[in-house]
């Protein structure tokens, strides 16, 4: 696998989580989680991952920009490249932000703690495999 197939492949899937996550079906009761300034479609998703509205806005426009990364025929291979190490970075940031109770809840706009963190870091260490694995040829 490349970075292109990465981001075809990570869109793909965020897309479809950010997706059901917005079906109330998939995503329990906010009861005993701590409280947002922005509690819109606040639960745990398939009831472990702690999301709000942030969280699945993110993966929706995440998994659209990885799809559309991986789709152009001229500059897929330097947009997956750029896509994987965003997805990277932004993903570390929120692991170790989510360690911590001052930031676990991005100041109240995301929920970051519990298995997301977990999640967070294994997108990330997946994502840098990708996006920095590959060695550009310069002429």
């Amino acid at each position: 696998m490349n970075a292109k197939n990465f981001a075809l492949v990570g869109g793909i899937v965020m897309l479809v989580l950010g997706a059901l996550s917005l079906i109330p079906a998939f995503t329990g009761m906010s009861f005993g989680l701590p409280i947002l300034r922005i509690e819109t479609s606040y639960g745990l998703f398939l009831g472990v991952f702690a999301l709000n509205i942030v969280n699945k806005a993110l993966l929706i426009g995440l998994g659209l920009w990885g799809i559309a990364a991986a789709s152009d025929p001229a500059l897929s291979l330097p947009r997956s490249i750029t896509f994987s190490r965003t997805v990277c970075w932004l993903t570390a940031v929120f692991a170790v932000l989510g360690l911590f109770p001052q930031t676990n809840t991005l100041f109240g706009f995301a929920p970051l703690f519990g298995a997301g963190i977990w999640l967070h870091s294994v997108m990330a260490l997946t994502s840098g495999l990708f996006g920095y694995s590959v060695v550009r040829r310069t002429v």
